[in-house]
């Protein structure tokens, strides 16, 4: 098994060389990050002259650009490698060798939470927002994120047939994962959790329940089950069109 995932390492670091397009887009968490460090002359700067305070709006400014934008372009990385494993007839291969059907898809989401973790943490660390006082939360949440993020990037390799289509797909669900879940902060009402089928919501929620020194567990946990059983979906949807 150790080298069965050996070789599916190799072959998504040769796609990665190969393709700038990859290269690009691995480096979105780190521009979301850099990008919150216009944050703090803005609040200056709309504090002085408009008298509006954007302090109370940080939560809704990290969960946007450290935690759900990161999920967005991650994803499209998943998808990518996943179409050009397609192209490849990667996945229909695995029919036909020693390898146990499941070691892709283990190998795919175990690679990718990773890869979100890591990507995300760092960013979090980065950020001027948070800090190494965040880890205690941004570690559970970050492991949500990837597993949306493999959901996202199945998603692509599901639905689409080439890398055209892929990128289509993620600017459709771009709306999904990046702006609709951000609308329940404004929502001071129980109707809020209506927004609970996005399966973003959750790691945004848990983002705004840490941040505001609340139990950010459920949200964690709601968010790992629910995102968890999307991924086992798709994966099988994913097996049978491969």
């Amino acid at each position: 098994m150790a080298g069965v995932m050996a070789a599916y390492g190799r072959n998504d670091l040769r796609n990665i060389r190969r393709d700038s397009l990859l290269l690009g887009v691995l480096a979105g968490p780190f521009i979301y990050s850099g990008s919150s460090w216009a944050v703090a002359p803005l609040t200056e700067f709309l504090q002085r002259e408009y008298q509006f305070d954007l302090t109370p709006y940080v939560p809704l400014i990290v969960s946007a650009f450290l935690v759900l934008g990161p999920i967005a372009v991650l994803g499209a990385v998943c998808g990518l490698i996943l179409l050009e494993d397609k192209d490849q007839r990667t996945l229909a291969a695995l029919h036909v060798t020693p390898a146990h059907p499941a070691s892709y898809p283990v190998y795919r989401l175990v690679m990718m939470v990773l890869v979100v973790v890591v990507s995300e943490t760092a960013a979090i660390l980065i950020s001027p927002l948070t800090g190494f006082d965040d880890l205690s939360w941004a570690l559970p949440v970050t492991v949500v994120s990837g597993l949306l993020a493999t959901a996202v990037g199945l998603v692509m390799a599901a639905w689409a047939r080439n890398k055209v289509e892929g990128l289509a797909v993620i600017r459709a669900l771009g709306l999904v994962i990046f702006m609709l879940p951000l609308i329940p902060w404004f929502v001071d009402s129980p109707w809020s959790w209506a927004f609970g089928v996005l399966p973003s919501f959750w790691p945004a929620k848990a983002t705004w329940a840490a941040m505001a020194g609340d139990d950010f567990w459920p949200a964690v946990i709601i968010g790992a089950v629910y995102n968890g059983l999307l991924v086992a979906v798709l994966i099988r949807r994913l097996a049978t069109r491969a």
